[in-house]
């Protein structure tokens, strides 16, 4: 891959991706999407990127706007993920993204042989935004255009960056009271690292497919959390998905989860130290 335009590029999953191609000799096209509340290590993002010739910033409306050129081989990564995570899938402004850049730049997308990958959520396949999202008729039209499209299913993801919404974040940043929110899949976990690997194995692939990414370790999420002293309950939550044609992918697993926890809290406190919070 030489090229690729990242939706979301200073969100967790956005920006691990981000680092990770750069470092692979990548030009991207990082686009900022600001969420009305203002991420508090940006600029430490920002910092760690650098001034890097291969990456060029831009802000999501203005690139909405702009249509800017279309490039030979280009994989676009549109980030559901991060922002189901932070309850704020309306700042993709889906409809805009479909229309003025999925439709509208339909032949061009097809013509230099662009890739499309979408990262979403696992609870996306039985939770009621799927229902209301244009998504899965936008990636149909796609196909039927000959244009390849990858679609992956994430569990829930730690390691450096991981946001606060997660409780794994909570517990490490030594929160008195770690809450587990709704939006956390607790059935399965993969490290950072670990999952951007997996996702660049499939990139390479002129066909695209549907995958559900799960961890090579069982019981994942609970032996973090039993790590981290946290106290959850499965009962609760219901795992049942509709899978259809998606194929199970396994990711391996590159350390013990306890060292990519430890990571974490080593990153995590490097910033909070730098920070001062």
């Amino acid at each position: 891959m030489d090229r690729a335009v990242i939706l979301g590029a200073y969100e967790f999953v956005g920006f691990s991706l981000c680092k990770y191609l750069l470092d692979q000799g990548c030009e991207i096209d990082g686009i900022h999407i600001n969420k009305g509340e203002e991420d508090p290590y940006l600029n430490d993002k920002r910092l760690e990127i650098g001034r890097n010739a291969n990456f060029y910033e831009m802000n999501y409306s203005e690139w909405l706007e702009t249509q800017k050129e279309i490039k030979e081989d280009t994989v676009l990564f549109i980030n559901f993920y991060d922002f189901y995570l932070k309850n704020n899938l309306s700042a993709l402004r889906e409809n805009e993204l479909i229309e003025k850049y999925l439709f509208n730049n339909m032949n061009e997308l097809k013509k230099f042989h662009s890739k499309i990958m979408f990262l979403f959520p696992l609870q996306w396949l039985k939770d009621i935004n799927r229902a209301h999202s244009r998504c899965e008729t936008a990636i149909e039209l796609l196909k039927q255009n000959n244009i390849a499209v990858h679609s992956f299913y994430l569990p829930a993801i730690y390691g450096p960056w991981q946001p606060e919404e997660f409780i794994f974040h909570q517990a490490l940043a030594d929160r008195k009271r770690a809450e587990l929110s709704n939006r956390e899949w607790i059935h399965d976990a993969i490290y950072i690292d670990d999952l951007i690997h997996s996702i660049m194995e499939e990139t390479d692939k002129i066909q695209g497919g549907s995958y559900l990414l799960k961890s090579s370790l069982p019981g994942h999420w609970q032996k973090c959390a039993e790590y981290l002293s946290l106290e959850y309950n499965l009962s609760h939550r219901n795992d049942d998905l509709e899978k259809g044609k998606i194929i199970d992918k396994t990711v391996k697993n590159s350390m013990k989860y306890s060292e990519g926890l430890e990571q974490q809290r080593r990153h995590l406190n490097a910033l909070l130290n730098r920070n001062e919070y």
